[in-house]
């Protein structure tokens, strides 16, 4: 299934994710919300100029970032994102030439910004690196468009927060990442026992009725954060932090005993929460790193 078709489809609604009176109305978490708050205050305490952006949805992250007086462009691989992504740039007063359609994965697609390569003060992903086949390409490329001394922002899906929702991703985690290299027949046992303990006909997997894919049809693979922050490391770069978001303050399965609105009240309580917790309560991750000098 195509990535570009998922997103495809879900390009009319992209923009909720990102508004205030929304938080409450969503039937999915606004996540993104709260992921753009990190974001702008990051970017700001850098007194960062310039942005480029791999994915750019409908833009409204670079449209934030643009009145924040940083000069903005970037890509998508969604013919429809590009369009809502422009329409977003021009209702903004901002240049719709500076989003393109390209492929993350292939640089070739991204003649229309090539000129810019090592240009920016930063480059940001936020949804992108899950639906990528090679890891150190993608950081690869990224990097390619950043200054020496510049930022680099890449969101991820957390698979240490797998441990935390006892369910068929916890079973995943555990024979996949933890046991990984454990003799097969040790590993039937701690499947069979696991089967019996999780839940695992949860969480229901991610369909559309519309004919474009969802979620659970495409690539989009979950991320562990310090593999991830060596990965970078070895890509030429230093400081690497985390940021948490998409706080569970109980394994998703109980929020309907818990109760729908008291669920969700919990969760804003501890979004920006910034402690080690995040590792394992948090679905998703911002990886923050510095480009080291030429």
């Amino acid at each position: 299934m195509s990535v570009a078709s998922h997103y495809d489809g879900s390009a009319s609604s992209s923009a909720d994710q990102y508004q205030r009176e929304n938080l409450w109305t969503l039937e999915d978490y606004p996540a993104n919300y709260f992921r753009l708050e990190i974001l702008l205050r990051e970017l700001a305490a850098a007194k960062a100029t310039s942005l480029f952006e791999f994915g750019v949805g409908d833009a409204t992250p670079l449209v934030a970032a643009a009145k924040a007086g940083m000069e903005v462009a970037g890509f998508d691989v969604s013919p429809e994102m590009v369009e809502y992504a422009r329409a977003n740039f021009s209702a903004n007063g901002l240049d719709p030439e500076r989003i393109c359609l390209a492929d993350a994965q292939d640089l070739a697609t991204l003649t229309p910004q090539i000129d810019r390569l090592g240009q920016f003060d930063a480059v940001m992903a936020l949804g992108v690196i899950p639906h990528v086949s090679d890891d150190d390409q993608f950081v690869d490329h990224m990097s390619r468009f950043l200054k020496p001394g510049g930022q680099m922002f890449i969101a991820f899906r957390n698979s240490m927060f797998n441990l935390f929702t006892f369910n068929r991703l916890t079973k995943e985690f555990v024979l996949d990442e933890l046991m990984a290299g454990v003799d097969d027949s040790i590993r039937a046992v701690v499947e069979a026992d696991l089967d019996a303990r999780l839940a695992i006909d949860k969480p229901p997997r991610r369909t559309r009725d519309d004919g474009t894919p969802g979620y659970d049809e495409i690539l989009a693979r979950f991320h562990n954060p310090l593999e991830l922050s060596d990965l970078i490391r070895r890509h030429g770069f230093s400081e690497v932090r985390l940021h948490w978001y998409h706080y569970h303050p109980a394994p998703p399965m109980l929020s309907a005993a818990i109760g729908a609105t008291e669920y969700r009240k919990a969760c804003f309580d501890l979004e920006h929460e910034g402690s080690w917790r995040g590792m394992f309560l948090c679905s998703a991750g911002l990886i923050e790193a510095i480009k080291d000098p030429a």
